[in-house]
């Protein structure tokens, strides 16, 4: 018993030590710089989409190819007009394909782009709304088939 003992503790030093290593030499900076003011203007933000009772409807599935990405955008039950969208459409596995573009308002309250999905995978959606002091953010996974 006492040689498997002998065994185990150094296994076990030598373990500990790597898992040391490899967390001081990927360290990702997990506390944030400012987090009192970061933290103070979400919650501003949220109280002011709140107040505006905003709502972004989700886009329908994604499919391998060309997608046209069309969302509605309400405030108070009536369509929000000339809002700046972005839309941010990436894979999960790859950062290679990630893709960032402009919204553009088909109708009133009605935004659109094209996304191109060239593999089958789980997609990440994010809308981002920018309108004056008004924040909004709304993210969706797809599994594209």
């Amino acid at each position: 018993m006492k040689p498997l003992l002998y065994l185990i503790y150094p296994l076990f030093i030598f373990a500990m030590g790597c898992g040391i290593y490899v967390a001081c030499r990927d360290n990702e900076g997990l506390v944030d710089k400012n987090y009192y003011e970061n933290g103070s203007n979400y919650f501003e933000a949220k109280a002011v989409e709140k107040k505006l009772d905003i709502a972004i409807s989700k886009p329908c599935a994604l499919n391998k190819g060309s997608n046209k990405i069309q969302i509605r955008v309400d405030s108070h039950g009536k369509p929000l007009e000339h809002a700046a969208l972005s839309l941010f459409v990436g894979n999960l596995s790859s950062t290679g394909y990630d893709s960032t573009q402009r919204m553009q308002e088909e109708a009133p309250g009605i935004y659109q782009a094209t996304a191109t999905i060239p593999f089958k995978g789980v997609w990440f959606v994010r809308i981002d709304l920018q309108q004056q002091q008004l924040a909004a953010t709304r993210k969706w996974f797809f599994n594209v088939r």
